[in-house]
């Protein structure tokens, strides 16, 4: 229903639309034409109808008219489609936001309008971006960026200046009168919905005031993005604005990603959801080299991505009743189970698992795994 009646909303307009320039040409033509007559009349009114006095100069000004009127919508055509280069050349191809070029353009002529403005340079990126696109592909990671820049929009409202910096990043500058939008940004449920499936996300934001904490536009985003990082390196999905402390926190900086941490843990870690295939979401260098694979492609390649057909088939009801009651109970137990090695070889591991809730995953078991002996 819905989207009927976007489809006819888009019909109307481009029925409107050539009904306004078809009555634009023919104003044009008719007053084209007057101006002709004024100048070298052709012919004139009388009570029995038209008279000529010269049917060929009727005839030229038709022509005259007619070209003229073709000119102008030449011209009418030309200035439309270098309007839309226009807007197209600054804008983001997918989000229809600014790009980064026309957003420092337009935030330089903001302030040179108003050169005692005040306001938040903000930075924000979505939390575990890749993470979306690897589990439910791109199409769909391309739609949440849609849906937050439709989200930015809304809540920072028109008199922000937004523009996609690239990739998941966003930046945007925000007068300070309107600066409580940020908490309410922060506060906002991300989500992408689909034909009845609903895909939440969150994003990370930080901010810097203007001109308290810096003297320019690159200088702000420098600190925003110092806030940024900081948010990012603690529990993500949070705001922060920027602290001198920062600067050292933002020099610092070293690649210990949330992933990088769990792959190098000296035990073997697997994580996978609870529901439906028992998909498996990760799993560390540590496991993978006691089960043989190179890679955790290879692991994926070998079991389907199911992490039952990583267990050894004599093991397989047990653990999908102990799962099932797990998952009905909240309540997870230590267990034995034997894993299938890549040389299909039985490995015997003790397995201590926690059962959490993740936005986009639904319920996944955190495992930690010992291995104790293999046949």
């Amino acid at each position: 229903m819905q989207e009927n009646s976007i489809n006819w909303q888009v019909k109307k307009r481009k029925i409107i639309e050539s009904c306004n320039t078809a009555l634009t040409f023919l104003a044009s033509f008719i007053v084209i034409m007057a101006a002709l007559e004024t100048a070298l009349p052709a012919f004139v009114f009388k009570e029995t109808g038209f008279e000529f006095y010269d049917v060929r100069y009727f005839w030229s000004h038709v022509c005259i008219a007619f070209l003229l009127t073709y000119l102008i919508a030449l011209i009418r055509y030309f200035l439309k489609r270098q309007k839309e280069l226009e807007y197209l050349s600054s804008r983001d191809n997918l989000t229809a936001l600014l790009n980064r070029n026309a957003f420092d353009d337009e935030v330089n002529a903001y302030l040179k309008r108003h050169p005692d403005a005040q306001g938040a340079f903000i930075m924000m990126d979505i939390d575990d971006f890749k993470g979306i696109n690897d589990r439910h592909g791109h199409s769909i990671g391309d739609q949440v960026l849609v849906t937050l820049a439709l989200n930015l929009e809304s809540v920072l409202g028109h008199e922000a200046i937004i523009c996609r910096n690239g990739g998941d990043e966003f930046c945007a500058f925000l007068p300070k009168d309107h600066l409580d939008r940020i908490k309410q940004l922060n506060l906002l449920d991300q989500v992408y919905t689909a034909k009845d499936e609903q895909y939440p996300f969150s994003i990370s934001i930080g901010y810097a005031m203007y001109p308290q904490e810096a003297l320019s536009e690159s200088d702000a985003l420098i600190k925003a993005d110092r806030a940024l990082y900081v948010v990012k390196r603690h529990d993500k999905n949070d705001c922060l604005s920027y602290q001198p402390w920062m600067d050292n926190a933002a020099k610092r900086k070293v690649k210990l990603t949330s992933r990088n941490m769990l792959a190098n843990l000296p035990i073997a870690f697997l994580i996978c959801t609870g529901q439906g295939d028992r998909e498996i979401i990760f799993s560390n260098q540590n496991l993978l080299s006691l089960l043989g694979y190179a890679s955790f492609g290879d692991l994926i390649k070998a079991t389907g991505g199911k992490v039952m057909n990583l267990v050894y088939p004599t093991d397989r009801p047990l653990l999908e009743q102990k799962i099932t009651a797990d998952l009905a109970t909240g309540q997870v137990q230590p267990f034995f189970c034997n894993l299938m090695t890549n040389y299909h070889e039985k490995k015997q591991f003790f397995c201590q698992s926690q059962l959490v809730k993740e936005p986009g995953y639904g319920q996944i078991f955190y495992v930690a795994l010992s291995a104790m002996y293999s046949r």
